[in-house]
């Protein structure tokens, strides 16, 4: 029964992810660069091309968003993913009202 060449498994991480460590690393990367993306381009969306912006800064802000509740990492990026979710959802918003406008501005002549 005793076998000197046999060893025990390591112990247990600490962590109770079923993810490795490499994988939670690159998802925190990601989360942060998206994250921090989705912010950019909301803030962008309210000032120019806000449909196109907006639209990618919502994508990115849900993917975060995503993520950090798959992975459950990076719960301190939330608030930034969503703070860029909701500045693209007014960019949106604000760019269609505009389009709207100036159409019945047009129509009205």
């Amino acid at each position: 029964m005793n076998n000197p060449e046999w060893t025990p498994p390591p112990p247990p991480q600490e962590s109770n992810s079923i993810f490795s460590d490499s994988t939670r690393q690159f998802y925190a990367e990601k989360i942060r660069k998206d994250a921090t993306k989705s912010l950019v381009l909301g803030i962008l969306s309210l000032f120019c091309c806000g449909l196109i912006f907006g639209w990618i800064g919502y994508n990115a802000a849900q993917e975060a968003i995503t993520n950090i509740d798959v992975y459950e990492i990076e719960q301190s990026k939330r608030g930034i993913a969503q703070a860029g979710k909701i500045l693209s959802i007014i960019g949106i918003v604000l760019w269609v009202v505009a389009i709207i406008l100036r159409i019945l501005t047009a129509a009205a002549r």
